[in-house]
């Protein structure tokens, strides 16, 4: 958020300066990770490589959820929880030349934060709440309307009780403009962001023979069902102490 508003730069972001690594003898290694092989012992890249392990701690966080909306995978529409997304965010919205209007989908704190990064490079935002007011279902109503009343008053087009249909494309493959569900509207945009929420990021684990729920199951020692591997984060599904139930926990602070 403060890198995209000026506030400081990226640099300032790493938990740990180049050489920290090297001193404390752990190899970084930026690769995407496509498959976990437990039987074997190994993770296979996208690019083709591989890596053997001993232990395996996954802390792959989360990922917004996508609700099959037409279009929700279109070049500049982006959420706002990793590197990706602030790169992304500068690539399609640098400005409000390049960027008509941004469109953002879900009234939570991300969607919020978003809507701030981009007013503050004069970008129109149009806000998609499906709600009746903003985060009612955590404030109660007075603070509520009283952010409903900031939000209008900032020049940000707040629309509550209000769905996403579709995200309609150019002939580039970009984003053109997006349905409003409940009225047909198309509004025109250069950028989409998806902030309704989160899910544990989890997909490359799902034939792997990991036990997951709605995220990797683990118990009260973050151990997953194959012995030496760990779940860490918003990736995993731990149990509330006292009912027993599975929990998953999205807002805490990072894993590692």
């Amino acid at each position: 958020m403060y890198v995209y508003m000026g506030h400081m730069t990226f640099e300032h972001t790493q938990p740990y300066e180049n050489w920290f690594w090297e001193k404390n003898r752990i190899e970084l290694k930026k690769a995407f990770v496509k498959t976990v092989e437990t039987e074997n012992k190994t993770l296979h890249f996208q690019d083709g490589g591989s890596l053997t392990y001993d232990k395996l701690i996954i802390a792959t966080g989360s990922k917004p959820n996508k609700f099959g909306w037409p279009g929700q995978d279109l070049d500049g529409v982006m959420g706002m929880y990793h590197k990706q997304d602030l790169e992304n965010l500068e690539k399609y919205a640098p400005d409000n030349k390049v960027c008509k209007r941004a469109v953002i989908v879900g009234g939570g704190l991300i969607g919020i934060e978003m809507a701030e990064m981009l007013h503050s490079r004069h970008i129109p935002v149009t806000f998609l709440v499906r709600e009746d007011s903003f985060w009612n279902g955590v404030l109660p109503e007075g603070e509520s309307n009283m952010i409903n009343r900031e939000i209008l008053s900032s020049g940000i087009d707040l629309r509550l009780s209000t769905n996403l249909k579709e995200i309609v494309p150019d002939e580039n493959g970009n984003v053109k403009a997006v349905i409003i569900d409940e009225t047909g509207e198309e509004l025109p945009c250069n950028v989409v962001g998806l902030t309704a929420g989160v899910a544990p990021n989890i997909d490359f684990i799902r034939d792997s023979g990991i036990e997951i729920g709605r995220g990797i199951k683990v118990n009260r020692y973050l151990e997953t069902n194959i012995e030496g591997v760990y779940a860490i984060g918003d990736c995993a599904e731990q149990h509330e102490a006292l009912t027993n139930a599975a929990l998953l926990k999205p807002f805490g602070t990072r894993a590692v």
